[in-house]
């Protein structure tokens, strides 16, 4: 009973953080957009894509580990602290080393400054791996909750009023150095743990081996997810990049915000429990219930919707990217019930499987983007798609093997949710049709139409066809509340 108070509990505070934060990254995103070029966006973009990979190997998936092993002492934590900050201070030193090299192989010689000020983050968010991971693992996301809100507020603030004045692409970069120093600074002061004197790398060694095997599939992953930003960036320029990356940030939205809300719960809730499989199976599929009762209708108004949420929200300059928008949606989607997979391997000690698997669908997803580039940034987004949906059965049916769920299974668990998204969405479709034709309204006109028909509808639609997630949803509401 106190494990299920604890995993409904941190379900909330997560929701509350990542709702505050969609909501600060949505506000920022939407003024960032509105001052800056496409072109400054698609060269923060290119940067990206080289730093991203280093907070992937920023703390060897030890934090993972961390949370994964059940006993873990002082001296463990320790020695795991010092070879993060290690590591962290050799990426930093990388990161500006590196920086002419990635200048050169997009020919934009601005990236070296730019380059060089993101890679001073790596060493400052080295500082808090270990924190978090003791958060997680205590299931503390309330203290969670508040660094990371506070954290984006006060980045979001430094980025926009740079922006503001003139800084263009830098106002990106002074917003990552910011994140890492006001969350670093945070999780140090609110800790009580502080790291000793200490290195047994007997203990380290014991979590490296978990730890690694994630990094490597993390890597794999990312390079896969990621190929494209690289190719555009290449062979199209930032101004091109910069449409695709900001329809692909739409795709994030849902994904990484919402459905994180209850994967990062998931992860050590699974691993106290690794060992009883039925209570594995049940925690599971309800987090994929609820992730898809809430990302499926988001994803089919953002399909149907696209040109007018752009136009009205972001400004008329960014509408070539509605078309990918729309492709990006339909992998959302599908991805959005995929993004528990990793917890799955994780709380079930497989990491070597997972990389393994990784390492497969990572040349389907490279594969993908060359052809896709003889069709320019609309050919990449739809190659993107059609891997996504080659994937989709191997890509769940494996993990929800070593549970013992069965793909088909699976698939009518979520088949009444998709059906409402979809009865949602023909509503929606048919007000919008009705209004553009009748009445000959504008897009704000339509867009506020759509949301408030979408959400009347897909509320009558769900409570009818899934009253049973809908009852359990109201339950873990009071739950939380009592807590």
């Amino acid at each position: 009973m106190e494990h299920i108070k604890k995993t409904v509990h941190g379900v909330g505070w997560s929701a509350a953080s990542t709702s505050a934060r969609l909501v600060i990254q949505l506000c920022v995103m939407v003024l960032l957009a509105r001052i800056v070029t496409p072109g400054d966006f698609g060269l923060y973009a290119m940067v990206l894509v080289f730093s991203n990979i280093v907070f992937i190997f920023r703390d060897l998936g030890l934090s993972a580990a961390i949370i994964q092993k059940k006993d873990i002492d002082h001296e463990c934590l320790s020695s795991v602290f010092w070879i993060n900050v290690t590591f962290g201070a050799i990426m930093t030193l990388a990161g500006f080393l590196l920086a002419p090299f990635i200048a050169a192989f997009y020919n934009e010689k601005i990236l070296i400054g730019i380059v060089g000020l993101v890679s001073a983050s790596f060493f400052i968010s080295s500082f808090t791996s270990v924190y978090v991971a003791m958060l997680a693992k205590e299931m503390n996301f309330r203290t969670l909750a508040f660094v990371e809100v506070i954290s984006v507020l006060l980045a979001g603030i430094v980025a926009v009023s740079l922006a503001a004045v003139g800084f263009g692409v830098w106002a990106f970069a002074w917003q990552a150095v910011a994140l890492s120093v006001v969350s670093a600074s945070l999780y140090i002061f609110l800790s009580k743990w502080r790291p000793g004197a200490i290195f047994v790398w007997r203990k380290a060694k014991s979590l490296l081996n978990f730890g690694m095997n994630l990094t490597g599939f993390n890597l794999i992953n990312y390079v896969s997810r990621n190929a494209d930003n690289l190719l555009i960036g290449r062979f199209f320029g930032p101004v091109h990049l910069g449409f695709y990356d900001f329809a692909y940030e739409m795709l994030l939205f849902p994904l990484s915000n919402i459905s994180q809300v209850i994967g990062r719960v998931m992860f050590p809730s699974l691993s106290l429990i690794n060992d009883d499989k039925k209570r594995v199976r049940e925690v599971y599929m309800t987090a994929v219930r609820f992730i898809a009762a809430v990302t499926f209708p988001l994803t089919i108004w953002l399909f149907l919707t696209a040109k007018e949420f752009v136009a009205v929200v972001f400004g008329e300059k960014w509408m070539r990217s509605v078309f990918i928008i729309q492709i990006f949606s339909m992998v959302s989607l599908v991805q959005s019930v995929m993004t528990l997979n990793g917890t799955i391997y994780q709380s079930q000690g497989r990491t070597n499987l997972q990389f393994r698997l990784g390492s497969i669908f990572a040349v389907v997803f490279v594969s993908g983007f060359l052809i896709g580039l003889k069709w320019n940034i609309e050919g990449v987004a739809i190659c993107y798609a059609i891997a996504t949906f080659l994937i989709l059965y191997p890509c769940l049916s494996i993990p929800l093997g070593l549970i013992g769920i069965k793909f088909g299974q699976f698939m009518k668990d979520l088949k009444k949710i998709l059906l409402s998204a979809l009865l949602m969405g023909l509503i929606i479709l048919t007000t919008k049709t009705a209004l553009l034709k009748i009445f000959g309204a504008g897009d704000l006109a339509v867009l506020l139409s759509s949301i408030v028909a979408g959400c009347a509808a897909y509320i009558l639609i769900i409570l009818k066809l899934e009253k049973p997630l809908a009852e359990k949803f109201i339950a873990v509401l009071k739950q939380f509340k009592k807590g």
